[in-house]
């Protein structure tokens, strides 16, 4: 190889070179852009890091609640179950004072037949006596009206017992006289 050619080697690959540099000057600004970008994505997963550890300082607090709350449903059971003894002890005494309650029922009807049996034979003599009261005032009109004639021909006969007696007396006044 000729000096000129190694000269134009050497520029031509100085030229490469340059062109390469240039190129790599491009990628590492490439590069840089990346890394901010990398930077920012760093950023942003650091901040979501954050609202995980969030999420998670809430999880665990919702978690705590819950526990509270599985605490409160266990003894909200027992309670429960206790109540339930306390109901079926209840409709136990219900059903026993119900059936008291429906012999009693019973009982008052009997009784309640027994008194509009008394009730009806009562207002059955109460219309006996009040037919026989009718009679008898129907009977004490009539005695009445005959007890007035009685009197008035009682009345009439004195009359005339003493029309008679005067007439006597008038003829023993003229016999003796």
């Amino acid at each position: 190889m000729s000096p000129t050619e190694y000269q134009q080697l050497i520029e031509f690959l100085g030229a490469r070179f340059d062109q390469v540099d240039h190129r790599f000057d491009q990628v590492d600004r490439r590069f840089e852009q990346v890394d901010r970008r990398f930077e920012q994505i760093d950023r942003r997963f650091e901040q979501i890091d954050r609202r995980f550890a969030d999420i998670d300082r809430r999880f665990d607090a919702v978690d705590g609640r819950f526990t509270v709350l599985e605490d409160r449903i266990v003894e909200l059971d027992g309670r429960v179950a206790d109540l339930s003894g306390r109901v079926a002890v209840i409709d136990d005494r219900l059903t026993r004072l119900e059936d008291r309650f429906t012999e009693f029922r019973h009982e008052m009807l009997g009784h309640l037949d027994e008194i509009y049996r008394r009730f009806e034979r009562l207002e059955q003599e109460y219309q006996a006596i009040t037919q026989a009261l009718r009679r008898i005032e129907a009977t004490v009109v009539g005695e009445s009206r005959r007890r007035e004639l009685l009197e008035r021909d009682l009345a009439e006969l004195k009359g005339n017992v003493a029309a008679l007696q005067a007439r006597i007396a008038a003829l023993e006044a003229r016999l003796a006289g």
